[in-house]
C-alpha cells in the first residue's frame, strides 16, 4: 500500500495522472517502504528534492546563458506577471515569474505567502521586487521589463530601477480601452461610435507597432485618429503636415464610410478617451510593442500541476511550480504542425470577447521526455541507502524563509478558552 501511495503520488506529480506507470514502476522498486506512512512524507523524501535538482539544474543552466550574454554587452529584456492560487482577494499564494522576452523561457520565479505581507494585494509587488534583484544580483544586466499596468509595480520601477525601461503589454490597455468604448457608445447619443470600436483597437495595436521605440511617435500616431475618423486625411500639427498612413480611398470608399462629424456627442466622448492624459502616458511605455501573452500560455501550464481550487503546503506548492517550469521550457519555440501537403495546420476558435470566429495556428504536440528523467532520478533515490524515510518532514535549511503556519496575524490560542469566552446568542 505504501508503495503504490509512493507511485501515485509521483504519478500525480509528473503526469497529472494516477494511471499506466504504476505496474511499470512497481518491478522497479525493491526496497519496502515502513508501513503506516504518511503521503505527504513520500512526497517531502522522494519527490519533492528531486523535482528542486532538476530545477536547479534547469535554471543555471538558464542564467550561466543570460550571465554570459550581458558580459558581452547585451542587455537582457524581460518580461513579468503575477499569478494568484485563487481569485479576488482572497489568495494565500502569488506566484511571480519572469520569462526571457528573447526565448520565452521562465528563468525565474518568486512564490510569496500572504503571510508574508500586509494582504493578497502586496504579495504581487514583493515577489516582482524579489525577483527583478535576484536576477540582478546574479550579473544579469536587465534592459527592459515587460508588465501589466499594476500600479504598485510602475511605482516601484520608478523609484529604486530608473536604469532600466519598464514597458506595458498593449494588450491590457487595450482592454481598458475598449471597456470605455462600450460603455460610451451604449448612450443614445452615440451609436454612431458602436462601428468603429474594433477599428479603434486594431489602431491602438498599429500605433505602439509602428512606433519603433519613439514614445511620442507613438501617441502621435494613436492621436490621428482624431482625424482620420471624421474623414481627414491629410492636416497640419504644430506646423507640420501629416497625413494617413493608409491607402488612399477612392471616391466610393470615402463616401461609403460612416464618418463622425467634429460636433457629434460620439467625436466629444471619443475625444475624451483618446486624449485621456493616463493612456497617454501609458502609450509612452508601449512605444517597444512587448507583450506577456506568452506567460498566460504558462500559467495554463500551471493548472496541469497546481490547480487553483486544491489547497498544497509551501513546500509543494514551490515543487509543483518548478514542475511547471521545467514543463513549458522543454517545450518553448514547438514549430507549427503541417498536413500531410506540407500546409500549415490551423484550427477555428470563437472569441468570446470580439464574437468572431477566427483562425489560430496549431503547434506540433509537446514532449514529456522531462518526466523519463524525473523518474529515474526518483528511483535512484529511493534505491539511495543515505536517504533515510521519516514520518516527520527535513528540517528547512538555512536561508529559507521563515513562513507562518496559519495565515492568521496573531497565534492560535487554546480551544477551551475560545469556548469559554463565546457568548450564546440565547
Amino acid at each position: 500500500m505504501a508503495e503504490n501511495n509512493l507511485l501515485i503520488s509521483a504519478s500525480t506529480f509528473f503526469t497529472g495522472t494516477t494511471h499506466t506507470t504504476i505496474s511499470d514502476w512497481a518491478e522497479l522498486l525493491h526496497t519496502p517502504i515502513p508501513k503506516k506512512t504518511q503521503y505527504y512524507s513520500m512526497q517531502s523524501i522522494y519527490l519533492i528534492p528531486v523535482i528542486q535538482q532538476a530545477y536547479r539544474d534547469q535554471h543555471e543552466k538558464l542564467m550561466e546563458r543570460l550571465v554570459q550574454l550581458s558580459a558581452s554587452g547585451h542587455k537582457v529584456e524581460l518580461c513579468g506577471d503575477a499569478r494568484s492560487d485563487s481569485p479576488g482577494f482572497s489568495s494565500k499564494y502569488c506566484t511571480y515569474s519572469f520569462q526571457d522576452d528573447a526565448t520565452k523561457e521562465i528563468i525565474h520565479f518568486e512564490l510569496v505567502q500572504v503571510t508574508e505581507t500586509t494582504s493578497s494585494v502586496a504579495m504581487e509587488v514583493l515577489g516582482f521586487q524579489r525577483g527583478l534583484d535576484y536576477l540582478l544580483d546574479r550579473g544579469v544586466v536587465v534592459g527592459v521589463v515587460t508588465t501589466d499596468r499594476s500600479p504598485s509595480v510602475r511605482k516601484l520601477m520608478k523609484d529604486n530601477y530608473t536604469g532600466i525601461q519598464h514597458e506595458f503589454d498593449p494588450w491590457h490597455v487595450s482592454k481598458s480601452v475598449k471597456k470605455k468604448l462600450v460603455l460610451i457608445s451604449n448612450k443614445k447619443n452615440n451609436k454612431d461610435l458602436q462601428p468603429w470600436i474594433k477599428s479603434i483597437t486594431n489602431h491602438l495595436y498599429w500605433s505602439c507597432s509602428t512606433s519603433k521605440g519613439d514614445k511620442e511617435d507613438c501617441v502621435r500616431r494613436w492621436k490621428s485618429l482624431l482625424h482620420h475618423i471624421c474623414g481627414i486625411h491629410r492636416w497640419e500639427e504644430d506646423g507640420a503636415q501629416y497625413t494617413c498612413h493608409h491607402t488612399t480611398l477612392t471616391e466610393d470608399e470615402q463616401r461609403r464610410k460612416r464618418w463622425l462629424r467634429p460636433d457629434s456627442s460620439a467625436f466629444v466622448a471619443l475625444k475624451g478617451v483618446v486624449l485621456d492624459k493616463n493612456l497617454l502616458r501609458d502609450l509612452r511605455q508601449m512605444s517597444l510593442f512587448k507583450h506577456t501573452g506568452s506567460l498566460e500560455v504558462y500559467h495554463q501550464v500551471m493548472l496541469k500541476y497546481a490547480e487553483k481550487r486544491l489547497h498544497f503546503s509551501y513546500d509543494s506548492m514551490r515543487a509543483r511550480t518548478q514542475l511547471a517550469v521545467i514543463d513549458h521550457n522543454s517545450n518553448v519555440g514547438r514549430p507549427q504542425a503541417k498536413t500531410k501537403e506540407g500546409q500549415p495546420r490551423y484550427k477555428a476558435v470563437y472569441s468570446r470577447q470580439s464574437q468572431q470566429w477566427v483562425a489560430k495556428p496549431m503547434f506540433e504536440n509537446t514532449t514529456q521526455a522531462f518526466r523519463h528523467d524525473l523518474v529515474e532520478r526518483v528511483l535512484r533515490r529511493r534505491d539511495d541507502s543515505t536517504v533515510v524515510f521519516s514520518d516527520t518532514l527535513p528540517p528547512r535549511k538555512p536561508g529559507q524563509r521563515t513562513l507562518l503556519q496559519n495565515i492568521a496575524p496573531v497565534p492560535r490560542p487554546d480551544k477551551s478558552d475560545l469556548v469559554a469566552h463565546t457568548k450564546s446568542r440565547f
